[in-house]
């Protein structure tokens, strides 16, 4: 614990700090009570710790988290210095005191409140309370202090890279390929084929590898099959096969794909001699429930049908798994 002057000078520099601290969050970057405001802005869903790395097209994200990181560091280097407290109760009291501000900052129309705001201010805060508690001695001479700083630099480094690390695992991760022939139909029919014979499209040979569905009957077939959240990402081919098409063959073949009622992508192809290319296609769908897959041929010739093929989902990792969990516990839908 500091004493006399020193405690002083520590006491009056981080009032200054945090009025300083408020200013900022108030009024500063152009806010005004007077902008024109409809009603509270609020983010309730954790979205992750947005702290990362420069890197192409985050510049701008990057000092912005930095900052929100940075500005709170000085608040766990100095309060248990003026204050006895463990780390528990300082990381409560911090994050109620935070919560606090970011409440006012939504009613006063000044700010939104923001769950990842908390998130990174108290991470800054428990970095410095950390790196304070690695330095015991001498505190205050410059060896100290230069000490201190470099405590709080190696842990920042340590915070950042842990926090990429995670951050790019939950992102760009993956768990399981299953194949779509592989899982259950909620709702509607499927006809897989049993051998994965192979075909030509636009006089291009397709060697479908891990299953081939072609519906009972040409024109509109929907099915769906329940996600539950557990996936990340569907892939798969679509497109008419050259035998599929009259001589004088006309009209499109689309496959729509939705999720939980929303359509999220669709592929259109042309039902013609040499217009009919296979086309790849995959589409995110985390966080889902239910998947459904619509086929609709529109052709004169009624015998005419599209294929799907090579079907698969990629189930979310165990990361993105708890933090869809979390998205959900904490307002995300």
């Amino acid at each position: 614990m500091l004493q006399g002057k020193t405690r002083t000078a520590v006491w009056t520099g981080l009032v200054l700090y945090t009025g300083l601290t408020l200013f900022f969050l108030f009024v500063g970057f152009n806010r005004s009570s007077a902008l024109p405001e409809t009603g509270l802005r609020y983010h309730l869903s954790f979205d992750g710790i947005p702290l990362i790395f420069p890197g192409y097209g985050y510049s701008e994200l990057w000092v912005f988290s930095l900052g929100n990181y940075l500005a709170f560091v000085p608040f766990g280097l100095f309060i248990p210095l003026l204050v006895r407290s463990r780390f528990l109760p300082f990381l409560l009291v911090f994050i109620a005191a935070i919560t606090g501000v970011e409440l006012i900052q939504m009613v006063t129309h000044l700010g939104a409140f923001d769950i990842n705001d908390i998130v990174v201010n108290t991470l800054g805060a428990a970095v410095g309370y950390g790196a304070q508690r690695l330095i015991r001695r001498d505190r205050w001479a410059p060896i100290g202090m230069l000490k201190l700083l470099s405590s709080g630099a190696v842990l920042t480094l340590l915070v950042y890279s842990a926090v990429s690390g995670i951050n790019y695992y939950l992102e760009h991760g993956r768990g399981e390929i299953r194949a779509l022939d592989q899982l259950p139909v909620e709702r509607g029919k499927i006809q897989w084929e049993q051998r994965l014979n192979s075909f030509t499209m636009a006089q291009e040979q397709v060697e479908p590898a891990i299953n081939l569905y072609s519906p009972d009957h040409p024109g509109l077939h929907e099915f769906s099959l329940r996600l539950d959240g557990q996936y990340k990402e569907l892939t798969g081919n679509f497109g008419v096969p050259d035998d599929a098409i009259p001589a004088k063959g006309s009209g499109t073949g689309s496959v729509i794909i939705s999720a939980d009622g929303e359509e999220i992508y669709s592929l259109d192809v042309n039902i013609a001699p040499g217009e009919n290319q296979p086309l790849s296609f995959q589409v995110r769908v985390e966080g889902r429930q239910e998947l459904i897959i619509t086929i609709n041929t529109e052709a004169a010739d009624p015998r005419t049908h599209a294929v799907l093929w090579d079907l698969t989902l990629t189930e979310a990792n165990a990361g993105q798994k708890l933090a869809a969990r979390l998205h959900r516990l904490l307002g995300g839908g």
